[in-house]
């Protein structure tokens, strides 16, 4: 029987805010007493951080844990001369297409020197996975059938500022990956948890499990294979070229893993929020609808445990002042000049009015349950008189995909 293997890799950059939590999985992650496993550390750093890097293995024993630990030779990161704020910042925003080019030759480094390994898990340098990532993407990748590729979840730094569409808190709900397979689409936890995330389009290459015989197959990174490859970021490569093997893309929701920023702090939604979900008992219903004398808000505070009523100053009049005599309901105030003065990608009042309800309606829902662990919402739609649930938006859901084993 031929020995199974696993090379655990990973391109260093420079990030020593977050080199000894990344260093504290490799050296407490949990593995299959079956498999060897071997340490692929891609250097894209300065000789003063190597010095450090080894330092940290040589205290944390590494050599211990591991059947060997290679040190292969990259690239620097590109624009080097910027300080971390101003490099996240910069490459992302300004410059992606570079930060893409150097982060895909530093990969297809690491995945080189580990094809030779039956699986290779792959982890960014500034993500945290649980220290049961690995078993985890272990088994998920060998129940599904033709896996090419197994995930965990971790959430998206900011590419783009808010817009009047996409709120900072909707936003940080967002995880680097898309069910959608034709193009890469925003995708939030909240769709995962009703869409089928054990068969995508794409994910991040931050906490990944590939077959080193599929590495084989798909690298050179660099090397073209269609339209969009010049331009397109690493993990977009990976996933596509794998699912034109014929092999399914898919994420593990029992691995949510941190993703740090250039302070060391994780991005997203926290552990703590998510676990509060995991472990909620209970219901807690809410219902968001826009101001209507019509309404009996009377009958709706009964049906629900809470309701916002959104009341724009420049549509309603005045709210009556009743509506404040009841405790579960708040009125919130929103003005659509005010936003189109905070977002400077709505230019004219007449450009937003149409929309501005329904992203006032967002923006509201995500504002709600950012601090809550259980949330059912409803939208009552004041036009059609009707009142819808709104599944993407429901902690029972997410509370079943977080709960979810391999």
């Amino acid at each position: 029987m031929n020995k199974i293997t696993c090379g655990i890799a990973t391109v260093l950059i420079g990030r020593e805010f977050a080199l000894t939590p990344l260093l504290n999985y490799f050296r407490n992650v949990e593995f299959p007493n079956n498999i060897e496993i071997n340490l692929y550390l891609t250097l894209g750093c300065n000789s003063d951080f190597e010095i450090i890097l080894k330092d940290k293995i040589k205290e944390l024993e590494l050599n211990k844990k591991y059947s060997n630990i290679y040190f292969i030779k990259g690239v620097s990161k590109c624009y080097s001369d910027l300080s971390w704020n101003e490099w996240e910042t910069f490459t992302r925003q300004q410059d992606p297409n570079k930060k893409h080019r150097a982060a895909l030759e530093n990969i297809e480094i690491a995945l080189d020197a580990a094809k030779e390994e039956t699986y290779i898990h792959f982890v960014d340098d500034d993500t945290i996975p649980p220290y049961h990532a690995l078993k985890d993407l272990l088994k998920s990748y060998q129940n599904i059938n033709n896996c090419g590729l197994a995930s965990g979840i971790y959430f998206n730094k900011t590419w783009v500022n808010p817009t009047a569409a996409v709120s900072e808190i909707e936003a940080s709900r967002r995880i680097v990956g898309s069910f959608t397979k034709e193009t890469w689409g925003n995708c939030s936890i909240d769709d995962l948890a009703i869409e089928n995330y054990q068969d995508v389009g794409f994910v991040g290459n931050g906490c990944m499990l590939v077959a080193g015989n599929d590495v084989k197959k798909i690298i050179p990174l660099s090397k073209w294979h269609e339209d969009g490859d010049e331009i397109a970021p690493p993990d977009f490569i990976i996933c596509r070229r794998l699912r034109r093997l014929g092999k399914i893309v898919s994420i593990v929701p029992s691995i949510i893993a941190e993703h740090l920023d250039q302070s060391g702090k994780p991005v997203g939604l926290t552990l703590e929020y998510l676990n509060n979900i995991k472990n909620s008992t209970g219901t807690f219903k809410f219902l968001v609808t826009h101001y209507s004398k019509y309404l009996n808000y009377e009958v709706l505070s009964k049906q629900y445990d809470k309701v916002l009523i959104i009341y724009h100053t420049e549509i309603h009049r005045e709210i009556p002042s009743k509506l404040y005599n009841y405790s579960n309901i708040e009125v919130v105030k929103r003005s659509i000049r005010e936003t189109c003065s905070e977002y400077p990608d709505i230019k004219n009042y007449s450009k937003l009015k149409g929309e501005s309800m329904q992203y006032a309606t967002l923006g509201e829902m995500h504002r709600f349950i950012k601090d809550k662990s259980k949330y059912i919402t409803y939208y009552y739609d004041t036009l059609h008189n009707t009142v819808v649930k709104i599944p993407l938006l429901d902690s029972n859901n997410l509370k079943k995909l977080l709960n979810k084993k391999p």
